[in-house]
């Protein structure tokens, strides 16, 4: 059997870029060396009845995000989302509503008259920033042009900038993110009916879909490690699996750029590319999820702590449908250093913090848990800094002939996992334009 594209990695890059490419009329051998599609966004009953994601899987921007104009525009197919509720904060005790609107600076709490008078034009600026202008330029470098502008800014507006960049940009190395990427995601954020959604039933519903899309029009292979990617002069021909050579003249590495080089000698490639590829430093965390065993709270959208930085969620709150009827799912994140999540005393010392913090926001917290889990590990591919923008990453278009890449470690736009749905769009994009090239050609 041949195949017009092999896709290397099931996550949910490779299996939107494959869904694209096979309605678009492709055979698609995608391979997956794990037993499971889907990666880190794919979800799992992890007890009975409960439906658990990995980690706080929700899709940014709703209908303006790439995952819905994806299954819209790309693959003629309903996505069916449930559009989040506002953001809160815990600060000092008590809940407050965290304003990322002109709506939501009219009714919050944790600014006073003064200080929602010097927001709103500060807010305004944000929203006609000019992203590429300040990708390399850091948040609080920004916040001083801000301050040189509008004078000097109360602590709570400070306060509240450095925690919308940790929320957009995954990260609480503030002096390091991105001013442009934070921004654009305000800007975009600012666009659609909801900051984030949730899809209906998990996110196992999406990885099913776009699995039984790829099946119609190719061949998805499990437990399948590629060996190495066969190249020559300069052009893509196959890829080599167990003792199985498979022919194709394109092939999409759906991995984190620092694993290109298991497969493919580091002497095709040119030194700039290699460095870049090999020193994306990703996002990583701990997070815990919580079946609980009664309903603690009603609130439908994220929540959010300053210090340390966390964000929480209750997906069942949205879809009762993961959980046993009357429990709940609740999971909380807290970014961190790399070094910690393969530190066991320091994990246990975030985890012991975490336990603080929820038994602070919901009284007798830990009499109410029927199971939880703690992980850590890596949650996005790269995080927004200024020294790996999105121009600063490699981009989806390989200069060898035939290959290209998709995944949260490449140059597109986005923050968090918004990455790796928004290099599906740009992958398939360049695949479908150099084949269009070829054909004229021929």
């Amino acid at each position: 059997m041949t195949f017009d594209t092999i896709i290397v990695g099931g996550g949910i890059a490779g299996l939107l870029t494959g869904a694209i490419l096979a309605k678009n009329g492709q055979k698609i051998l995608l391979l997956e060396k794990t037993s499971m599609l889907g990666g880190r966004s794919n979800s799992i009953e992890y007890k009975k009845g409960y439906i658990v994601d990995f980690g706080i899987h929700l899709i940014r921007y709703s209908t303006k995000s790439s995952m819905y104009k994806i299954f819209k525009k790309q693959l003629g197919e309903k996505l069916d989302i449930i559009n989040c509720g506002d953001i809160k904060l815990f600060q000092d005790g008590a809940f407050h509503d965290f304003p990322l609107s002109m709506r939501g600076l009219a009714s919050t709490d944790i600014f006073n008259d003064e200080e929602k008078k010097t927001f709103g034009p500060v807010l305004v600026d944000i929203l006609k920033l000019k992203v590429d202008d300040y990708l390399d330029i850091s948040v609080p470098d920004y916040i001083k042009e801000l301050e040189d502008k509008h004078g000097k800014l109360s602590e709570p507006i400070k306060d509240f900038l450095v925690v919308v960049a940790n929320l957009m940009c995954v990260s609480t190395k503030t002096e390091m993110l991105s001013s442009g990427e934070f921004v654009d995601g305000i800007k975009t954020g600012s666009k659609a009916p909801s900051g984030t959604c949730y899809p209906r039933g998990g996110w196992k519903s999406i990885i099913e879909k776009l699995t039984s899309i790829i099946k119609e029009h190719g061949e998805i292979r499990t437990k399948s490690k590629v060996d190495s990617v066969k190249i020559d002069n300069k052009s893509i021909v196959g890829v080599n699996l167990g003792g199985e050579f498979i022919e194709a003249n394109t092939v999409i590495l759906a991995i984190p750029s620092k694993s290109i080089f298991d497969l493919i000698s580091e002497s095709n490639f040119s030194p700039d590319f290699i460095k870049m590829a090999k020193n994306i430093i990703p996002t990583v965390g701990v997070f815990m999820d919580f079946g609980l065993k009664e309903k603690i709270s009603d609130h439908d959208g994220t929540i959010l702590t300053k210090d340390p930085f966390t964000m929480s969620f209750f997906a069942s709150n949205l879809d009762e449908s993961i959980v046993p009827e009357g429990e709940q799912i609740y999971t909380i994140f807290q970014p961190t250093e790399l070094d910690v999540i393969s530190d066991k005393d320091k994990i246990k010392q975030v985890k012991d913090n975490l336990m603080n913090i929820l038994n602070e926001m919901y009284h007798d917290f830990s009499n109410k848990i029927i199971w939880h889990r703690t992980s850590a590990g890596i949650v996005d591919g790269a995080v927004p800094f200024i020294t790996q923008h999105r121009n600063l990453r490699p981009k989806v278009k390989s200069e060898i002939e035939g290959l290209y890449f998709a995944g949260d470690s490449y140059g597109v736009p986005g923050t968090g996992g918004e990455i790796a749905h928004t290099s599906a769009l740009a992958c398939t994009k360049a695949v479908l334009e150099d084949r269009t090239k070829l054909e004229l050609l021929t």
